[in-house]
């Protein structure tokens, strides 16, 4: 698989970009809070058809953002400019963690544009959490705590992930700005995935992690939007895509088959 690199220009700045494949219905691939195009790098190997994944303003080799907008709404005009720039009319767009709420976003405003719904380990809505179960992240991400807070955080995330994964993982971590990793998540804390699911009228599938399904109980997205396909993958962290490559592929080929969105190379 040959893999092309390239800049585009985003709303606020370049916006680093990994082409691969040809032909078929393309799959944009979305990272998440702090991450970079290149943990999709085992899923655009994979894919025979046309795939793309991008770094979101701020994070990986993209520009940040003069204004400081990171909420996963400014993000997903980065998606809607990589898009237009790649001349990407109809495709299949797949987030991990934040990255779902960007692409949730993005399907919810370009229905006709996103032919199914990917979401990688998507984790529930933050606005149904309790407000007393948000209060430490709220705390951990004050500028007086987050140094001490951002590996904590991350690394309960991590458990059940590969070393490989972990050192990626926590080093791209350290290398986003604080100011990038907190405006992301603090856009979620009003974000409601279910809300825009319900906008989007296509084919939506989860690939989630059994770790994140337990720890989110009734308020796993599955549960509260059934018409969600999952599959959950076991013996894994948050970044499955990453420690279950080949399982998640699988899980990929049968999502995008079964969307009628397959390589028809």
């Amino acid at each position: 698989m040959t893999f092309s690199t390239r800049s585009v220009q985003g709303p606020v700045g370049r916006l680093a970009v990994t082409t691969a494949g040809e032909g078929g219905v393309p799959v944009l691939f979305v990272h998440g809070n702090s991450g970079t195009r290149t943990q999709w790098a085992a899923q655009q190997a994979h894919l025979k058809q046309r795939s793309v994944s991008l770094d979101l303003r701020g994070m990986g080799e993209s520009d940040e953002d003069p204004a400081g907008h990171y909420g996963y709404a400014d993000c997903a005009r980065d998606v809607g400019a990589v898009a237009d720039a790649l001349g990407l009319e109809r495709f299949v767009l797949v987030g991990h963690s934040f990255g779902c709420a960007v692409a949730g976003e993005y399907a919810a405003h370009h229905p006709g544009r996103v032919v199914a719904l990917g979401l990688g380990d998507p984790g529930p809505s933050m606005k149904h959490i309790p407000p007393r179960f948000m209060e430490p992240l709220r705390e951990g991400l004050k500028p007086e705590n987050y140094e001490a807070f951002r590996v904590g955080w991350f690394d309960s995330m991590l458990v059940g992930a590969r070393p490989a994964t972990r050192e990626a993982v926590l080093g791209s971590l350290v290398a986003t700005p604080r100011e990038v990793v907190v405006g992301a998540t603090q856009s979620l804390f009003d974000c409601d995935v279910e809300a825009l699911l319900e906008r989007y009228p296509g084919p939506v599938f989860d690939i989630a992690a059994e770790a994140t399904v337990a720890q989110c109980g009734p308020f796993a997205l599955h549960l509260r939007v059934p018409r969600v396909q999952t599959k959950v993958l076991s013996g894994v962290s948050h970044w499955l895509m990453m420690d279950a490559p080949e399982a998640f592929n699988a899980a990929l080929d049968g999502f995008l088959a079964s969307a009628g969105a397959a390589s028809r190379m």
